[in-house]
């Protein structure tokens, strides 16, 4: 990087919630743009292809790239735009990004990007003294963060990718001691993803990929496993208190759930104890 070169000028930061219907046409710009999902989901005209991005993705769109985006019925999105231009990268034209494609692949930068644009926000929201000097030295760090992962991206070895898998493993780990210390709590993929900072469909296919099952579908194993416990040590306990200690408002929902794990009801469970 040439530092003479690399003076990038902001020429919009911007949080918008887009509701049911919004909608932007193909465009494109002669500016570089970075494109944050900060909450919510939306659909994207991505390198050609419309995709459906989350909570938790990062895209970035050189000058020239046609892009769009359409917020469907029942759906809604936080994003931040960031437009950029006047830095230039060595071997690449001025105002580009060394990225194949438009969206940020997971990376272990994704974490000190997304703290970056919240405290974008949160100056430009609160125009505090020389904001626009502290938001410009915010865009800066995440530009250099974003450099790194495409970096990083580029020069992935196979002892990289067992380190990812092995961090991955981690998070799946994590979520799974969660669950299990939460589960009467109303817990979402979202929320999942959220809490450690990656997007929900790369969360539940590696979820899916190391324990077999989804994290739904896991959270149901342990209210049920836990609910059969209750069942079997709580006599006092209603069918309906049980369901709703282990995270169930519908008693109806939780015994027909029960039955299909167990190939018991509840009631039954408590009959074969007596």
């Amino acid at each position: 990087m040439n530092f003479q070169c690399f003076n990038p000028e902001i020429l919009y930061a911007f949080d918008v919630w887009n509701q049911p219907n919004n909608e932007n046409t193909i465009h494109h710009h002669d500016f570089f743009e970075i494109s944050i999902i900060l909450q919510g989901e939306s659909l994207y005209l991505i390198d050609e292809e419309w995709k459906t991005v989350r909570s938790g993705d990062i895209l970035l769109f050189n000058p020239g790239v046609d892009h769009a985006e359409k917020q469907l019925i029942n759906t809604y999105s936080h994003q931040l735009h960031i437009g950029i231009k006047n830095f230039q990268l060595y071997g690449l034209e001025k105002n580009f990004f060394p990225t194949h494609g438009s969206l940020l692949s997971m990376q272990d930068s994704q974490f000190k990007i997304f703290d970056k644009a919240w405290q974008l926000i949160e100056e430009f929201n609160q125009q505090k003294t020389h904001f626009n000097l502290m938001g410009r030295a915010l865009v800066m760090e995440m530009m250099l963060f974003i450099l790194r992962s495409l970096e990083k991206e580029e020069q992935l070895s196979e002892e990289e990718h067992t380190s990812q898998n092995d961090r991955m493993n981690q998070v799946v780990q994590l979520i799974m001691t969660y669950m299990e210390n939460n589960f009467a709590k109303d817990i979402s993929i979202e929320q999942l993803a959220t809490l450690y900072y990656v997007s929900p469909t790369y969360l539940s296919k590696i979820f899916k990929d190391i324990t077999g099952v989804s994290p739904i579908n896991y959270l149901i194993q342990i209210r049920l496993t836990k609910a059969r416990q209750l069942l079997e040590k709580e006599e006092d306990l209603t069918v309906k208190e049980v369901a709703k200690a282990v995270g169930y408002e519908d008693a109806y929902h939780f015994s027909k759930s029960f039955k299909k794990h167990f190939g018991l009801s509840p009631s039954m469970i408590r009959s074969l104890e007596k």
